[in-house]
């Protein structure tokens, strides 16, 4: 029987991953939410998350809504 050929190369493993994401989350003005996101392993970026909700929850939507980003994460 042949060996099972991995598409994707030697970068994964069928013996799992471990990942770790550190999030600092504040709350500012009104609706308004920012957190800053780092990648710890695999090593990687920090970057800035922004969310606001629209008017109709007393948010001025000055940026996507919590539920945007849970969305697209199922999404992606």
């Amino acid at each position: 029987m042949a060996q099972e050929t991995n598409k994707l190369g030697n970068r994964f493993s069928r013996g799992g991953h471990e990942i770790e994401v550190v999030v600092e989350a504040e709350a500012l003005e009104k609706q308004h939410k920012r957190a800053q996101v780092t990648l710890k392993q695999p090593p990687g970026k920090t970057f800035t998350i922004h969310c606001d909700e629209g008017p109709y929850l007393d948010g001025d939507d000055a940026a996507p809504p919590p539920l945007a980003y849970l969305s697209s994460s199922v999404a992606f």
